[in-house]
């Protein structure tokens, strides 16, 4: 193989005038495409009227657990910003955290009181108040339970709400069908 002299050789064996030409910079079009605006505009205004259409101003309770199917009510108001505790047969929980078992509380002779409740709700009472400290405590708690949950359990946890400085239960239910 015999040395050539030193220069550009960069596809140069290439037979395609156009690939020589942009190798070499003496391209037809520029290199940078501009943006049609038009089409980024429509799409933008596409988000953002979905993002309207799918917010809602007021809350509400989705039941993320597929075990608690809640009542409906005839009369019902927005929901508030309070802890929620939800009850399905199996367990127990306050804003997804389990605090107790639902067969041991139903059952007879059970413990009056649940104490990881009580703790737990004492502890977003005392949050409430170091965060609104010119505020009066609303005391709201709600209630999410399936519609077969025994009354006894209902009454366990209100009672642990009382205890807690919770005095206005909430309970989450399905609006009904109005005709």
């Amino acid at each position: 193989m015999p040395v050539a002299a030193p220069g550009r050789r960069l596809l140069a064996s290439v037979p395609f005038g156009f690939v020589r030409a942009r190798s070499a910079g003496r391209a037809r079009r520029p290199v940078s495409a501009s943006l049609n605006l038009v089409s980024f505009i429509d799409f933008l205004v596409t988000m953002v009227v979905f993002l309207i259409t799918s917010f809602s101003a007021e809350g509400s309770i989705g039941t993320s657990d597929p075990l608690i199917r809640p009542p409906t009510a005839a009369h019902a108001t927005a929901i508030e910003l309070a802890p929620i505790i939800a009850v399905n047969r199996e367990a127990v929980t306050i804003d997804g955290r389990f605090v107790a078992d639902t067969p041991s509380l139903g059952a007879p002779g059970a413990p009056p009181r649940i104490d990881a409740l009580v703790r737990d709700l004492a502890t977003q009472k005392r949050s409430w108040q170091l965060l609104h400290p010119r505020r009066d405590f609303p005391g709201t708690v709600v209630i999410q339970a399936d519609r077969e949950i025994d009354f006894r359990v209902i009454r366990v946890l209100m009672r642990a709400a009382a205890e807690a400085g919770y005095g206005d239960v909430s309970f989450a239910v399905r609006p009904a069908a109005t005709r």
